[in-house]
């Protein structure tokens, strides 16, 4: 087990956050949009270790599926929704650890891929984007932190300079 910081206040989430370690971050659904919509944002662009890469979960209580969609969207890397059994618990904290995740990151977002949550398969399917992005792939390991494996990056706009990916 690892140390866990109650934060009640977003203002005291970046003195929680450890650089120097992999950093999982639960929500609880009562704390509202604003507060995980701030604390997303400190998460993300964290400036120091590798805390910008920290798993960020939302714990929920029965969402409806526009809500669930407004948490995907906002860029959890997770949604757990209770009841859960413990065996389901720790499978979706496992898939966050010594697993490959992609994050993109283009001119407002950071975070894990969205589109095959809002598109399904279609949304894994290989294309190329209509903006600049950059897609990084990274492995968490709770031992030595997280290991950047691969950067890709794509602009329609110079097609000739840009690592030519399909995500």
């Amino acid at each position: 087990m690892g140390h866990v910081e109650i934060v009640a206040n977003v203002d005291h989430l970046e003195g929680a956050l450890d650089p120097d370690k992999v950093n999982f971050v639960f929500f609880q659904q009562a704390v509202g949009l604003q507060f995980m919509k701030k604390s997303l944002r400190i998460l993300r662009m964290f400036p120091h270790g590798d805390v910008k890469y920290s798993p960020a979960i939302l714990m929920a209580r029965e969402l409806v599926e526009t809500q669930l969609r407004q948490m995907v969207e906002l860029g959890f890397d997770d949604v757990i929704q209770f009841p859960c059994t413990k065996g389901m618990l720790r499978h979706r904290m496992h898939v966050q650890l010594m697993n490959p995740i992609s994050y993109f990151i283009t001119d407002n977002y950071f975070g894990p891929d969205r589109r095959a949550f809002f598109e399904g398969d279609a949304g894994r399917a290989p294309r190329f984007g209509t903006r600049a992005y950059e897609r990084r792939t990274f492995i968490r390991n709770p031992d030595y932190g997280v290991a950047v494996m691969d950067v890709q990056r794509f602009d329609p706009n110079d097609v000739e300079e840009a690592d030519q990916i399909e995500i």
